[in-house]
């Protein structure tokens, strides 16, 4: 029977890590490659820097609270940035489909331009491709982005996280993900959920210059759920959240209900978790804050039974917060 791609694929859950694990790693066989990490890091002349890459195929390509340019940047600067890098070059490339607006080419390429001069990083290099109608689905994008470290000292680890230490939450979750679904659906939500698209360099950098992160990852496909799963699948913790504590707006909510969609698994593309000591949260907490005030405490890290995820619920029970299995919608980045 011939093996082929299905759509779930491309939803940053299980069938995206079951790809990755039984057809890439084993054919590049990069030790680099193991730690698995949406950046890699590596020692360069007596440096530490790091390396991201990204392709964007998201659909609206404009979208409220931003658009394809922009998320393309924000996307590769915050892998960069959780992984306790300073962001300094980005690359970018486009594949376009023949008979594009030019006018919308201009627009993105102007917000590439403008976040890119925000997040302080420099466009290098780049390429451009057009195929013919039909071959593409209007504009994808692709960039990379290099770093340097910040404080070799204070670099983020999973081998830095344990038991008791405290999980907290940059935002509110699932902006990113629903604003997305708004635009696919005629609900009239389009103009009521903005995404959550934006930079992280300045807050984590200011949140390594006070306080010792264990380990940061930002929430994008497969949402907070699938992130919290990654990070115990090559922790060997488990991480206990409290459903009652997890920010998430009413609209946001409210469009799930209609759709049936589980906030957990909505994307998101500017918020990270970061897992600090317990004597350090409310430092963290506190300067989270600054930047967006639903920035909470959402659980612990606790002995491993089965590095699982376990969200205690408002109805006083235990449910395992798997990863994204299902197809929810792939094309949200």
């Amino acid at each position: 029977m011939m093996r082929t791609i299905r759509k779930e694929h491309g939803n940053g859950g299980k069938q995206t890590y079951e790809l990755i694990d039984g057809l890439f790693k084993p054919i590049f066989g990069s030790e680099i490659l193991k730690s698995a990490d949406d950046s890699t890091i590596f020692s360069l002349n007596d440096m530490k820097v790091g390396i991201s890459t990204d392709s964007f195929v998201v659909k609206p390509y404009f979208f409220k609270g931003g658009d394809i340019g922009k998320l393309a940047v924000c996307g590769t600067v915050n892998d960069l940035a959780v992984a306790g890098l300073e962001p300094k070059y980005i690359t970018v490339s486009f594949i376009i489909e023949e008979g594009f607006s030019m006018d919308d080419l201009e627009r993105i390429t102007m917000s590439i331009k403008k976040y890119a001069d925000l997040a302080r990083v420099e466009v290098v290099a780049g390429d451009t491709k057009v195929v013919e109608k039909g071959a593409a689905d209007g504009i994808f994008i692709n960039t990379t982005g290099l770093g340097v470290a910040r404080d070799t000292k204070k670099m983020p680890s999973i081998s830095k996280i344990k038991s008791n230490q405290v999980v907290v939450v940059s935002g509110d979750i699932g902006r990113h993900g629903a604003c997305i679904y708004s635009h696919n659906e005629d609900l009239g939500f389009e103009d009521k959920i903005e995404s959550d698209c934006g930079l992280l360099s300045d807050v984590i950098s200011e949140l390594m210059q006070e306080v010792d992160v264990a380990y940061m990852k930002d929430l994008t496909r497969g949402g907070l759920a699938t992130a919290l799963n990654e990070i115990v699948q090559k922790s060997g913790f488990d991480i206990k959240v409290e459903e009652e504590k997890i920010p998430v707006a009413d609209e946001v909510k409210a469009l799930c209900d209609i759709l049936g969609l589980d906030s957990y698994y909505l994307a998101c593309e500017g918020r990270f978790v970061a897992i600090v000591n317990r004597d350090e949260k409310e430092k963290a907490i506190e300067i989270l804050r600054k930047y967006n005030g639903f920035a909470c405490e959402i659980g612990t890290v606790e002995e491993s039974r089965e590095k699982r995820v376990y969200l205690s619920t408002t109805f006083g029970g235990t449910r395992i917060l798997d990863m994204l299995y299902y197809e929810m919608l792939p094309r949200i980045c």
